[in-house]
């Protein structure tokens, strides 16, 4: 069972906790006055397939579930090994189950680094890189995802909050369009919908895909904002809600794009990468006072 060695960042009314070996995760951060910002993990021991719902964590080298653990590249089936509670599907990518190794660590920061091998939970080895950073505005994740593979690699990257909101917290997205879901709440190949409202219902259990956003933000007391802005390259969005969290998840790429047909590939923004090409990007959660 992977160890519980934390390593803690702060600055000024910011504090953080990392667990390297639980797969890469945040897993508190917390502000002097406005509290907790993202759910804190409470667990004692870490299960890679029942991974707690809490904290923060990479999604490397895909997020969200491909059907059947399965997909193809370059004319290749690939088949993953499935998830065993996930009905022969895969979610979220396997670096996040994996320990990362520290490069760096000292006051307000963590440097983070995972070298995969191709296995049967991905058939491409890459390197994976975390940054995680703490300022006066909040916390700042700068991902990187390498290919080191002798092959063309399709990938997408992502980070995963938990955030402690409850259904009380009124939550919004500048999101320009939505997309069009199936009954496992997966993107169909529809052509997204223009949103007429910036509103993320106060409701549970559901998912939503959007696309086309700057920023997403809630209210979780009186006097505070937390906003979650991102570098470019994550044009979409997911986001989850439940009583006691709200998930607002940056991504490359569109939820389900590897289970796409070749040609709508690129307009959902799978990127391939050439061996040893890269893609980057910065996520950032910041809080802000009111008045």
């Amino acid at each position: 069972m992977p160890s519980l060695e934390m390593i803690g960042i702060t600055h000024g009314p910011f504090s953080a906790r990392v667990i390297p070996a639980w797969g890469g995760r945040v897993a508190s951060l917390r502000h002097a006055e406005a509290g907790d910002i993202l759910l804190p993990i409470t667990a004692s021991e870490f299960d890679p397939s029942n991974w707690p719902k809490a904290g923060g964590y990479p999604l490397f080298p895909f997020h969200n579930r491909i059907r059947q653990a399965a997909f193809y590249h370059d004319g290749v089936r690939h088949q993953l090994r499935p998830h065993p509670a996930l009905d022969g599907d895969v979610m979220h990518g396997p670096a996040h189950q994996r320990a990362w190794k520290v490069i760096s660590s000292y006051g307000a920061s963590v440097s983070l680094r995972l070298d995969y091998e191709a296995d049967a939970d991905w058939p491409f080895s890459f390197v994976a890189q975390q940054q995680i950073d703490l300022d006066e505005h909040g916390l700042a994740v700068h991902l990187k995802l390498v290919n080191r593979s002798d092959d063309p690699m399709p990938g997408c990257f992502g980070w995963h909050p938990y955030l402690a909101a409850d259904l009380s917290a009124s939550a919004r997205t500048d999101a320009r369009n939505a997309y069009v879901l199936d009954v496992q709440n997966l993107p169909t190949p529809a052509e997204p919908l223009a949103r007429q409202s910036e509103e993320i219902p106060a409701e549970v259990g559901y998912t939503l895909h959007f696309r086309d956003w700057t920023e997403a933000s809630y209210s979780p007391k009186r006097g505070w904002d937390v906003a979650v802005t991102a570098d470019p390259v994550f044009k979409h969005i997911a986001v989850h809600r439940t009583e006691g969290y709200l998930c607002l998840e940056p991504v490359s790429a569109a939820a389900g794009v590897l289970n796409l047909d070749q040609d709508q590939r690129q307009a959902r923004d799978l990127t391939v990468l050439k061996p040893s090409e890269a893609i980057a990007g910065s996520v950032r959660v910041s809080v802000l006072s009111t008045g």
